[in-house]
């Protein structure tokens, strides 16, 4: 058996290897991304609103975010830390990639539950490099949701039921947050209706008193979120609904359509952000049958989402892949280790061409604010939402993989036309198609690729210092994950040291 403290102390390890990692590379700011600017600002007026109750001043009014301030409580130190050291803007570029390792550690504890010491570490460094996990690590958004649903479900089914109080409460507590931190979260109740359902089957009356602690700190939890919520959507004239009535469909035929285009859609498919996700097709029905719960997990957490989002006419949007599937990334990655426990190069040969794909476009995602594109849209005059999300001219990975080669050549003054084909001829008085310039957008995000070759001093120097010495750490601490993973299969098992 392996050491009780084993997987944990190679999880502190991979956890600083992966937060180093994206560090490094890491554009060091939020600016353009979202609504994080929004939430930014939220946090800094209730930093001044506190203090001002505590010395006695008037309080200032509240600046309040689309999602509520419960998120916000989770950013204020960071931009605390950012008010003593350096700028708030840069420790909340910082947020998105401590939850998006938070959530990826979390998943190789459960993997270490579900498959060998060697599946779980690849696994993980799959989903870390291999998806639009990576990307989104500094896009910012979707993060903190996908780190409440992962680890809800982490609690409630990795080791059994939950019988003390402690653990059932914090379970309660990350499955409301999860419900809470975007407006989304709603659509996730079936999962936590199960995760309740597990929890109690069978004891409802002799764990009625913890059974009804749990309803109601998720639901308190969800309340206070929603109503809050309130205070930024009804000044501008309504909920959340009315922002996206533009954006309902017509016909219940393009539900239907959206739901394949949400995996299978060559310009925001899920299967394109994330390749390795194939896999899950292979392995959901194998999943039920060997771990039934860990299954309707992951299916319960991807069908929740996606019966909300296909009732909008794209179930992407102009950032970065499907980011509302965001959160079914990790869950899948959890139904192919419970299938494929243990590492076979003869079984794994499909696993690790599509990690191979993945990262390829992971890698352009992240090397790329994915704002360019829709600067370049503009520029074009094409910045309709059905180019945006369906035009392969436009799509997201060819783009960026143009921009890619442009930087490799120095970014160079290049003239694109973004053409279109008649069918069969242009139609009287129709415009021509505007070229662009490339060059304007051939540049990348990371902090430390764009300031390498500039004379720096003061803060921006210490920015790159910061940079260099994160991908140090995040090499010494990799290699030291691989060496605790690898020393720990030759001692728990010697027999299947070839398969790990």
């Amino acid at each position: 058996m392996r050491k009780p403290n084993s997987a944990h102390r190679t999880a502190a390890l991979l956890f600083l290897s992966i937060f180093a990692f994206y560090l490094a590379l890491s554009p060091l700011e939020t600016g353009g991304r979202g609504y994080i600017e929004e939430e930014i600002s939220s946090g800094m007026r209730m930093l001044e609103a506190f203090n001002a109750w505590v010395k006695g001043r008037p309080v200032p009014a509240m600046v309040w975010s689309r999602h509520g301030p419960v998120p916000v409580l989770f950013d204020l130190p960071f931009i605390k830390l950012g008010k003593l050291f350096a700028s708030p803007d840069f420790m909340m570029s910082i947020s998105p990639i401590f939850f998006t390792t938070a959530l990826l550690v979390t998943l190789f504890l459960w993997l270490r539950r579900l498959a060998s010491p060697g599946m779980s570490l690849l696994l993980t460094w799959i989903g870390a490099f291999g998806t639009m996990l990576w990307p989104y690590a500094y896009i910012g958004l979707e993060t903190k949701q996908s780190f409440f649903v992962l680890l809800s479900g982490y609690l409630a089914l990795a080791d059994g039921r939950v019988k003390s109080w402690p653990k059932l409460m914090l379970f309660s507590l990350a499955s409301g947050l999860a419900m809470t931190v975007k407006s989304t979260g709603i659509a996730l109740w079936p999962v936590f209706a199960y995760l309740l359902y597990v929890q109690f089957r069978g004891e409802w009356r002799p764990r009625l008193r913890q059974a009804l602690a749990t309803v109601s700190v998720m639901g308190g939890v969800w309340a206070v979120g929603h109503l809050a919520r309130r205070l930024y959507w009804e000044p501008i004239g309504g909920g959340a609904y009315e922002g996206v009535r533009i954006f309902l469909i017509e016909s219940p035929l393009q539900y239907f359509a959206n739901v394949i285009g949400a995996f299978g859609s060559p310009t925001k498919g899920l299967f394109v952000f994330a390749p390795v996700l194939l896999l899950s097709l292979f392995a959901i029905g194998r999943a039920i049958r060997a771990q039934r719960e860990v299954a309707f997990f992951a299916l319960l957490v991807t069908g929740s989402l996606l019966a909300l989002i296909c009732f909008l006419i794209s179930p992407g949007d102009e950032v970065w892949g499907p980011r509302y599937m965001h959160v079914a990334v990790a869950p899948l990655l959890l139904c192919i280790g419970v299938v494929w426990p243990r590492f076979v190069w003869k079984q794994q040969i499909p696993l690790l061409a599509l990690a191979g794909a993945g990262i390829a476009v992971s890698f352009l995602g992240a090397f790329f604010y994915y704002g360019s594109r829709d600067k370049a849209l503009y520029d074009a005059g094409q910045n309709t939402m059905e180019w945006l999300i369906g035009d392969p001219v436009w799509n997201e990975v060819t783009f960026t993989a143009r921009e890619f080669r442009l930087w490799l050549n120095n970014c160079p003054p290049t003239s694109w036309t973004p053409t279109h084909v008649w069918v069969w001829e242009a139609p009287p008085g129709s415009a021509p198609w505007k070229a662009i310039d490339l060059q304007k957008y051939c540049k990348p995000q990371s902090y430390m690729l764009r300031e390498w070759n500039s004379q720096l001093s003061g803060t921006r120097l210490i920015f790159l210092r910061i940079c260099v010495v994160s991908l140090a750490v995040a090499f010494l601490a990799s290699i030291a994950s691989i060496w605790r993973t690898v020393r720990e299969v030759d001692i728990v098992s010697p027999v299947n040291r070839r398969e790990d």
